[in-house]
């Protein structure tokens, strides 16, 4: 069996035991450990740095996929992972202080049917991060052919974490808004955790020099963003507007 098709059944199995965890989160513990106020909370808070996500992370995660072996060198390779690994922080950086600057502002829209949400909107900011370089790192490793690890983090990491925290709610170790910190935090290490994984397979030599088909790249990371966005939108515009339905 080779190598892509031993990862490709681990990953599926991996996969389907994800859904696993996610289906009892979703139909029995959310419902049960957490007022829905705060169950509508987490949804829309995850949802929309979904759609945040893409346009953070400028799509590299599949630019990577799409350039890396057509590179032969190192060098290449080298200069090709250099340039945009930190093209995330052109837009992440400005996000970043903009959202801080009209930070009240941007609460205030988002908190007009449902308070709540005021105090946590910056947590939105953060998964988003979170996520887009979790993805970027993620990629780093499937060009090395090395999927199952960065999958099981994928699938299993976040439903698990879930899991552990929701139990910690209920048996009143941690409050609910302590769930939603505690959250945020885990995809940080999540990302950390793929970061050095990545690094461990492949540890490029940093460089300011830019591949010859660089401009190549960012024109395909750009389209990589209409359809990133599009497919965000598509999965998760319906609970972003959880607010406006005034539901909880």
């Amino acid at each position: 069996m080779g190598i892509v098709l031993k990862q490709s059944f681990k990953n599926t199995l991996f996969i389907y035991l994800g859904f696993v965890f996610g289906g009892v989160n979703t139909l029995f513990l959310y419902t049960r450990f957490l007022e829905d106020e705060y169950y509508g909370l987490v949804t829309f808070l995850l949802s929309t740095s979904n759609l945040l996500m893409p346009l953070i992370a400028l799509g590299i995660h599949h630019t990577i996929v799409k350039f890396f072996s057509s590179y032969l060198t190192k060098q290449e390779k080298d200069r090709f992972l250099s340039s945009i690994l930190f093209l995330p922080c052109l837009i992440a950086i400005p996000i970043a202080y903009f959202g801080n600057l009209f930070y009240e502002e941007i609460g205030m829209f988002f908190s007009k049917e449902n308070p709540i949400i005021k105090d946590y909107t910056f947590v939105i900011y953060f998964i988003a991060v979170a996520c887009s370089y979790f993805e970027i790192f993620y990629a780093w490793a499937k060009v090395q052919y090395q999927s199952v690890f960065g999958n099981i983090l994928k699938e299993l990491w976040n439903r698990v974490v879930v899991m552990i925290l929701l139990f910690a709610v209920y048996l009143d170790l941690i409050s609910k808004s302590e769930f939603i910190y505690y959250l945020t935090g885990a995809y940080f290490l999540r990302m950390l955790v793929m970061m050095l994984y990545a690094f461990n397979l492949y540890m490029p030599k940093f460089t300011f020099s830019k591949p010859e088909n660089f401009k190549e790249v960012l024109r395909f990371s750009g389209y990589i963003i209409l359809a990133g966005s599009a497919g965000a939108i598509i999965l998760d515009i319906d609970k972003f507007m959880i607010p406006e339905k005034n539901l909880w």
